[in-house]
Formats: structure tokens, C-alpha cells, sequence
């Protein structure tokens, strides 16, 4: 009888601490899931109006490569079938590289995961500017709070 209680009792205990460790994870976890910011980053490439590749400095000395995705907006796809599509989304393209050309970095803001193809998905500044604010500004991106997208309509 007194094996058995004890037994009982090692695992109740090895359960509490199972339950206490993976809410430990999980805090942990959760815990970066995002990045508030600023995170200084050196544009690499400009993909398309709402999508670019930076060298992020997440801390001195270090530099992460990762695509971005812009919170909060849109823009027409470069390989779409249609071809007014296209033109439109070269045009964001131009708008986004001419909002962060002369800036030697911008920052990330907000920067979090998800399922954005392997992106992270982050506000950006450059300078005083907030970018996705301005693509929105130029009409040339529409807003974006995830979901499904509006499909393009081609003539």
C-alpha cells in the first residue's frame, strides 16, 4: 500500500513539474515571439512593394538576414498573369525603394514571426517616416490585416 501511494505521488509530483515546465516553455516561448524594436537594419534588396531583405543588428556585432514583411498593407503582385498587375506592382516596388533610399538603415518595429512564407512581419521607419503609412499615402498599396487578399482583376 505504501509503494503504491508513493508511487502515486512521484508521479503527481513529476506531473506538476511537467505542467510547471511547459508553461515555463511556453512563457519563454511567447516571450519572443516578438520584438518590440527598434531594430536597426541595412536594406539588402527591395523585393516588391511590401516585402524587402534587410541585415538586421538585433544586438552589436551581429547581423541576421531575413526577409520582411511590411505590417498593415499590400501591394499588387509581381508575378501575376495580369499584366496591369505587374505594372502596378513595379510602380509599388519604385515607391518603396524611393521611401527608403538615402537612408544608410531603417529600424523594425514590432517585429513578430508567423506564417508569412519564412518573412517576419514588422512595422518600418525610415527616418521619422513610417513606411507602410506612406505606400498607403501613394495609393499604391491598399490596407492589409491578413486573410485572404483580394484577388486581382485583369481585363
Amino acid at each position: 500500500m505504501r509503494i503504491a501511494l508513493t508511487i502515486m505521488s512521484v508521479i503527481a509530483i513529476a506531473q506538476s513539474l511537467g505542467l510547471a515546465l511547459t508553461d515555463a516553455a511556453w512563457a519563454t516561448e511567447s516571450q519572443w515571439r516578438s520584438v518590440a524594436g527598434p531594430v536597426s537594419a541595412r536594406i539588402i534588396k527591395i523585393i516588391d512593394g511590401d516585402t524587402l531583405v534587410v541585415d538586421a543588428h538585433p544586438w552589436p556585432g551581429h547581423a541576421v538576414r531575413v526577409s520582411v514583411r511590411l505590417r498593415g498593407i499590400d501591394t499588387p503582385e509581381r508575378r501575376s498573369p495580369c499584366s496591369a498587375e505587374r505594372l502596378a506592382a513595379d510602380r509599388a516596388r519604385t515607391e518603396l525603394e524611393r521611401l527608403v533610399s538615402g537612408f544608410a538603415t531603417v529600424d523594425l518595429i514590432n517585429v513578430s514571426g508567423g506564417k508569412y512564407y519564412g518573412r517576419v512581419l514588422a512595422d518600418l521607419k525610415a527616418g521619422a517616416q513610417d513606411v507602410a503609412t506612406a505606400m498607403l499615402e501613394s495609393g499604391l498599396a491598399r490596407p492589409y490585416e491578413g486573410g485572404r487578399r483580394e484577388k486581382a482583376i485583369c481585363d
